[in-house]
């Protein structure tokens, strides 16, 4: 049976690896499952059930690149954990992006007013995320520099240009069509990621 306080040393352990607080709770509740198996099992006491549990989490546990556009370090566990969150999230503002883009091509104004509709449910949830305290300002500030959207000014970068030579080299590729559907990709990429902080759903903001 493990104790109280046996219980604070496993918690600030876990929260040694700037762990997100909900998968604290979901790691330390394997943790006190796989200790207790241990003293019972193997007749360990705590320390020696402890070290050996930390033994076998030490891989998910060791820190590692969020991603590769991000210095910040994190458990590879809560990497995996991320992973596909950011592959929905970039999916979903890749079909909406295309579909925007191709309304563009059809109504020019209609699309000014799907741009409009985004920008005022980029600000509303902005807003909403300030005034009921969900997120610090300091969050907001590190969206700026979210893996999600530098890679896609590092896209941008690349590709408009190339395919502003090869497809019309007269004109401005930063007024491209291609260009928009960039802008309105960056755009769904930050409501996502502020609709996910709104859920306290870790995807490296806090």
């Amino acid at each position: 049976m493990i104790s109280s306080e046996q219980e604070k040393q496993i918690a600030l352990y876990l929260v040694s690896k700037k762990l997100h607080s909900q998968i604290i709770i979901e790691v330390k509740d394997h943790f006190i499952s796989q200790i207790s198996n241990l003293m019972e099992t193997k007749n360990l006491n705590f320390q020696e059930a402890f070290l050996e549990t930390k033994s076998s989490w030490k891989n998910e546990l060791e820190m590692v690149n969020a991603d590769l556009l991000s210095f910040r370090k994190i458990t590879r566990l809560e990497r995996n954990i991320m992973k596909p969150i950011f592959r929905r999230i970039m999916f979903f503002a890749l079909a909406v992006s295309l579909l925007i883009g191709i309304v563009l091509s059809i109504n020019e104004n209609l699309y000014l007013y799907v741009q409009v509709s985004l920008l005022l449910v980029y600000i509303s949830i902005t807003f909403y995320n300030f005034f009921f305290k969900k997120m610090k300002f300091s969050e907001f500030q590190r969206m700026s520099f979210h893996p999600l959207l530098l890679r896609n000014i590092l896209m941008m970068l690349l590709i408009i240009p190339v395919a502003g030579m090869i497809f019309s080299p007269k004109d401005n590729p930063w007024e491209s069509p291609l260009s928009q559907m960039f802008l309105t990709y960056g755009i769904l990429i930050q409501i996502q990621l502020l609709y996910f902080r709104t859920k306290k759903i870790n995807v490296l903001l806090t």
